[in-house]
C-alpha cells in the first residue's frame, strides 16, 4: 500500500493547482493511480489506456504524459511514445527531462542526430545533471566515441563528486575500444572511490578480466560481487562455469555445491553436479542431482538425460516412470516416445514398443534410427511380413543401408523364407561392405538353407576367423559341417560356440560325441582343449597371494611372470611395491628365496609355495593338453578328461575346471580372461593338507602365439 500511497500523494504535490479538487482533477488522479497498478501487475496496454484517460481529464499533466511516453516505448509502440514525448515537452519545456524522454524516443526509432540534440539540450538546461549528462554519453558512445569521452572528461574536470561514475563511463569507453589496461585502471579507481556504489564497476572488472583470460582475477572480483548480492544464482553459475573452464574443478564443484545448498532446485546447479556425477561414472549421483532440478517440468530434453542416468545406474523402473510421466507432459514429442518405446522393448512389452514407434514414423516418415527399431523388434516378434515391410522402407529410401539388407536377407533366410530374395539381398550387403564378417555369416547360412553346404562351410569359416566370440556363426559352422559330413569339424565349431555361451551348440556337441568311444572322445577334448587354453607365450601380471595356514592367514601383492616354454616367477611385494622374496619354477626345478610370514613353519610354506607354483606352470606351459593318449569319462554330473599325468574336470562351457595330478591336490580355475577363442584362467586355488593358497591377477596382460588354423576349414 505505502507506494501506491506516494504515487498518489507524488500526483498530488505536481499537479496541485486552483482546480486541484475539481471532479475532473480527482477523476484524473484516480484514473492515473489505476494505470500505475496496472503497470505493475505487468497489464502494460491497460495501464496506458488508464494513462491516456488521466491526460484526456488532465490535459496540463505533464508528469503523466512522459509516464504514457515511456510505457509506449515499453510496448514498442514508438509513434504513440514519441507522441505523447512530444506533449510532455510542449507542457514542460523547461524540464530537462521532457528533453530525455523525447531523446530516447527518437533514438530508439532511428533518429541519431534528433535524439543527440535533445540530450544536449537536456544538458544545457541542467549543465550539473550528472543524469543527462550521462544519458547523453551512453547516445553519443555508439556512433562518435571521441565525443563522449570529450564529455565525460569535462564533466569529470567540472564535477569530481561524480567522479566514481564519470570513471565508470570513461572505462565502458576504454573497453569497448580495446583499450583493457585503461579500462582496469579507471575501474579500480572507480571502485576506491565509492565501494558502495561499485557493483557495476566490479561486475566490469569482472568482465573485462575475463575477455583478457585473467580467469582467476575475474572469479575473484565476481566471488566479491556476491558477498553483496548472495541471491544472485546466474553469477554463482557464472563463477562455476569460469572454474571449471580453467581446470579448477574442486573449486567449481564448491561452487556449484553451495549453489544447490542455498537453492536446491536451481537448475544450473543441478545440471552441473549432474554432468560432473556423470563424468565420473557415478549415475546414480548424477540422477540425484538431476532429479531435483526445476527446470524439469518445462524441459523435455532435461527428462530424458534424467531417464538415462536412472537407465545407467541400474534403475529400470524409475527410467520408466520419468519417461511415462514425461510422455503425459508432451505427448507430442517423438524423442521421449523413441526411447520410451525402447524401454517398453527392454522390458518385454514389445507390443507397447512397436505402438510408440510406429507413432513416432507416422509422424517423421524420415527418422531412420525409429523405423530400424521397429523393423527390429517387429522381426523379433516374429512379425516378419510387418517387420519386411519396414526393412523394405529402409532400403527403398537408402539403397547402400547394408546394415537394412543383411538383417532383412538374413532374416528371411533363418525362416526358409524368399531364399533367393534373401541371397541377393545379401550379397548387395557385401558389395557395399565386403570385409564384414557378419554378413559373411548370413550368406553362408543362406548358402546352409539353399543346401548348398561346402560353400556354407567356407564362408562360416572365414566368418568365424574374424568374429572368434560370436557364438551364433561358431554354431552355423557346425551345422554347416555336419550337413557335409564333417562330423569332427562340426564338433570342434560346436564347442567353440559353447565356450561363448551356446548352450544348444553344447548339447549338439554331446549328441556327437555319443557314438564315439572314451578314447575318440578324449582325444577330441584334449585337442580342443589344447587349441583354447594353450599357445601361451609369455604372461605378466599384478597379482593377489591369499593362504591360510592351519589358523594363520597370509595376504600379500605379487608380480607374476610366465615365459615359454614353462618359466614362472613370483615376486612377493612389500611397501611401495618393492620385491622382497621371490619363487621360480623352470625346467631345472623350484627355488625360492627365505619367507618369514609369523606362525607359518618355513618347511611348510616352501613345500605349498611349490606344489601350487608347478601345477600353475604346468598349466601356462600346456603339459595337460599335449599329445598323447587321453580318455574322456562322465557320470554323476561329472565330466573328465584323463591323461596319464594328469586329470581336469570340464565345465558346463566346455573349459577346464579343475586340475589335478593323480594321487595329488586338485587346484581350482576361474574367471577366464578371453583372447579370440583362447581362454586363460585369472585365479587358481588349490587345497593341501592343513593349508590353501591362491592367486588371483585382475588385469593379466597375455601374449599369445598365434591362432592355429580352423580344424578341418574347408
Amino acid at each position: 500500500m505505502i507506494p501506491t500511497l506516494l504515487l498518489a500523494l507524488s500526483f498530488t504535490i505536481a499537479h496541485a493547482a486552483p482546480s486541484s479538487g475539481s471532479p475532473e482533477s480527482r477523476q484524473a488522479q484516480a484514473e492515473y493511480l489505476r494505470g500505475t497498478l496496472l503497470e505493475r501487475r505487468g497489464a502494460y496496454a491497460d495501464a496506458l489506456k488508464s494513462y491516456e484517460n488521466a491526460m484526456a481529464l488532465d490535459p496540463a499533466a505533464a508528469f503523466i504524459a512522459g509516464e504514457a511516453a515511456e510505457l509506449s516505448l515499453e510496448l514498442e509502440d514508438y509513434e504513440r511514445a514519441e507522441k505523447w514525448a512530444r506533449k510532455r515537452l510542449e507542457l514542460a519545456p523547461r524540464d530537462a527531462r521532457s528533453r530525455v524522454i523525447l531523446g530516447r524516443v527518437l533514438w530508439t526509432r532511428g533518429d541519431f542526430v534528433g535524439a543527440r540534440g535533445e540530450f544536449e539540450k537536456a544538458l544545457e538546461a541542467d549543465p550539473a545533471s550528472a543524469e543527462n549528462l550521462f544519458a547523453l554519453t551512453e547516445l553519443v558512445a555508439v556512433r562518435d566515441p571521441k565525443g563522449a569521452r570529450k564529455l565525460l572528461e569535462q564533466f569529470l574536470f567540472r564535477n569530481p563528486e561524480h567522479a566514481a561514475r564519470a570513471l565508470f563511463e570513461l572505462a565502458r569507453l576504454d573497453a569497448q575500444e580495446e583499450r583493457f589496461m585503461a579500462a582496469v585502471e579507471k575501474l579500480e579507481r572507480a571502485i576506491a572511490l565509492d565501494d558502495s556504489e561499485s557493483g557495476p564497476a566490479r561486475r566490469m572488472l569482472a568482465q573485462v578480466y575475463e575477455v583478457t583470460h585473467a580467469t582467476a582475477a575475474a572469479v575473484e572480483e565476481y566471488q566479491r560481487l556476491l558477498v553483496a548480492e548472495p541471491n544472485d544464482t546466474e553469477l554463482w553459475s557464472h563463477v562455476g562455469e569460469l572454474q571449471a573452464a580453467a581446470g579448477t574443478l574442486e573449486e567449481a564443484r564448491d561452487t556449484f555445491t553451495r549453489l544447490k545448498q542455498k537453492y536446491p532446485n536451481d537448475p544450473a546447479a543441478c545440471a552441473w553436479l549432474a554432468a560432473d556425477a556423470e563424468r565420473s561414472g557415478d549415475f546414480a549421483r548424477a540422477a540425484r542431482a538431476l532429479q531435483d532440478s526445476s527446470a524439469l517440468k518445462d524441459d523435455p530434453t532435461l527428462n530424458l538425460r534424467l531417464g538415462y542416468y536412472q537407465l545407467q545406474a541400474g534403475g529400470i523402473k524409475e527410467a520408466m516412470m520419468v519417461l511415462r510421466a514425461a510422455r503425459q507432459r508432451w505427448p507430442k514429442d517423438d524423442r521421449i516416445a523413441y526411447y520410451l518405446a525402447l524401454g517398453n522393448d527392454d522390458q518385454g512389452d514389445h507390443a507397447s514398443a512397436v505402438k510408440l514407434l510406429g507413432e513416432v514414423v507416422s509422424v517423421k516418415p524420415e527418422d531412420r534410427e525409429a523405423r530400424w527399431q521397429l523393423a527390429t523388434i517387429l522381426e523379433k516378434m516374429n512379425k516378419m511380413p510387418e517387420a519386411e515391410i519396414e526393412f523394405r522402407r529402409l532400403i527403398a529410401d537408402k539403397s547402400d543401408d547394408a546394415p537394412a539388407l543383411n538383417y532383412l536377407g538374413y532374416s528371411l533366410a533363418d525362416r526358409g523364407q524368399k531364399l533367393d530374395d534373401a541371397l541377393a539381398l545379401i550379397k548387395r550387403a557385401l558389395v557395399i561392405e565386403p570385409g564384414n564378417p557378419a554378413y559373411r555369416d548370413s550368406l553362408g547360412w543362406i548358402f546352409f538353407k539353399l543346401g548348398r553346404s561346402t560353400e556354407a562351410a567356407r564362408e562360416l569359416a572365414i566368418a568365424a576367423r574374424a568374429l572368434p566370440e560370436d557364438e551364433s556363426v561358431w554354431d552355423h559352422l557346425g551345422d554347416a559341417r555336419s550337413a557335409s559330413g564333417r562330423e569332427e569339424g562340426a564338433w570342434r565349431a560346436w564347442r567353440l560356440s559353447q565356450i561363448s555361451g551356446g548352450t544348444k551348440s553344447g548339447a549338439k556337441a554331446d549328441a556327437l560325441q555319443k557314438v564315439l568311444t572314451p578314447e575318440g572322445a578324449g582325444e577330441l577334448w584334449r585337442s580342443h582343449l589344447e587349441a583354447v587354453h594353450g599357445g601361451l607365450k609369455k604372461l605378466n601380471a599384478v597379482c593377489e597371494v591369499k593362504g591360510h595356514f592351519g589358523s594363520r592367514s597370509v595376504v600379500a601383492q605379487a608380480l607374476l611372470s610366465f615365459r615359454a616354454p614353462k618359466e614362472l616367477t613370483l615376486e612377493i611385494l612389500g611397501p611401495m611395491f618393492s620385491p622382497v622374496a621371490r619363487a621360480r619354477v623352470d625346467e631345472r626345478g623350484f627355488t625360492m628365496d627365505h619367507l618369514n610370514f609369523d606362525g607359518v613353519a618355513v618347511e611348510q610354506l616352501g613345500a605349498a609355495a611349490e606344489e601350487f607354483l608347478s601345477a600353475v606352470a604346468s598349466w601356462y606351459a600346456g603339459e595337460p593338453f599335449l599329445p598323447g593318449p587321453a580318455k574322456f569319462e562322465s557320470g554323476w554330473g561329472r565330466r573328465n578328461l584323463v591323461r596319464t599325468s594328469w586329470r581336469v574336470e570340464l565345465d558346463d562351457t566346455g573349459l577346464a575346471r579343475t586340475l589335478s595330478r593323480p594321487g595329488g591336490t586338485e587346484m581350482a580355475l576361474s574367471e577366464y580372461e578371453k583372447l579370440g577363442t583362447r581362454r586363460y584362467p585369472k585365479t587358481f586355488s588349490i587345497h593341501g593338507r592343513f593349508w590353501e593358497l591362491s592367486l588371483s591377477c585382475p588385469q593379466p596382460k597375455f601374449e599369445a602365439v598365434p591362432e592355429p588354423t580352423l580344424p578341418e576349414a574347408p
